[in-house]
């Protein structure tokens, strides 16, 4: 079962994005297929932070549409035999917008590390950026050197839905109170969590934690 975040606990990982993380293996069977879409007239792939991980050699120099969650900028770094020197780059860690963050390991499990050109419009939008938004990307695979793909961001942009840290928190503290059995609390919590207005796929997540907090309460009820 995954570890779930503690209200303190949540509190001290909210106010400051983690260190620097392994890469957490990941269920590549999972990820979704690329799909095409058009971009100034040329066709670019539209994928995930998670297809990265899948054959990234296969996507060298072919640029991809993704949506991903900022985590934190990174402050030092090695570019072995890359052209990621930090002298010409900007580094960020993200999380694939497929993780809820709300859940321990994911939080604790950034899986992409992406860089822009240091003094471009790309690098400042992701600079500007704070841990939790979310940002549309378009990337390429640069390189693959030290067992990893090494992929450059080359333009970025606020995604319209956004999973903000208040939504986050109050999923963090429902999921608290949903193991001390206090399903009432829970599911204003998670209606505090549903307000704004979030990714279809984190709603969709949010609306099962609260359908469970009231099958609790009614089957109580009948007790």
């Amino acid at each position: 079962m995954l570890d779930l975040l503690t209200t303190p606990l949540a509190v001290a990982m909210l106010l400051q994005a983690p260190g620097p993380q392994v890469l957490a293996p990941l269920d590549l069977d999972s990820a979704g297929a690329d799909q095409p879409v058009s971009a100034g007239g040329d066709e670019v792939l539209a994928g995930s932070v998670l297809d990265l991980r899948r054959r990234p050699e296969l996507r060298l120099g072919v640029p991809q549409r993704v949506v991903a969650q900022v985590c934190r900028e990174v402050d030092d770094w090695s570019s072995f035999l890359t052209r990621f020197h930090p002298a010409a780059f900007q580094a960020f860690e993200f999380w694939a917008d497929e993780q809820l963050l709300w859940i321990k390991e994911e939080f604790d499990a950034p899986q992409a590390r992406l860089f822009a050109r240091r003094g471009s419009r790309t690098a400042a939008v992701l600079a500007a950026a704070s841990a939790h938004d979310r940002l549309e990307l378009q990337v390429v695979v640069r390189e693959m050197h030290a067992g990893r793909a090494w992929i450059e961001v080359t333009e970025a942009q606020w995604s319209d839905q956004q999973t903000p840290q208040g939504t986050v928190l109050h999923a963090i503290r429902a999921l608290d109170l949903m193991q001390r059995d206090g399903w009432t609390l829970a599911i204003s919590q998670l209606e505090r969590a549903l307000a704004p207005d979030l990714p279809l796929h984190v709603r969709a997540a949010l609306e099962r934690l609260r359908a469970e907090c009231v099958a609790e309460t009614e089957a109580l009820s009948r007790d």
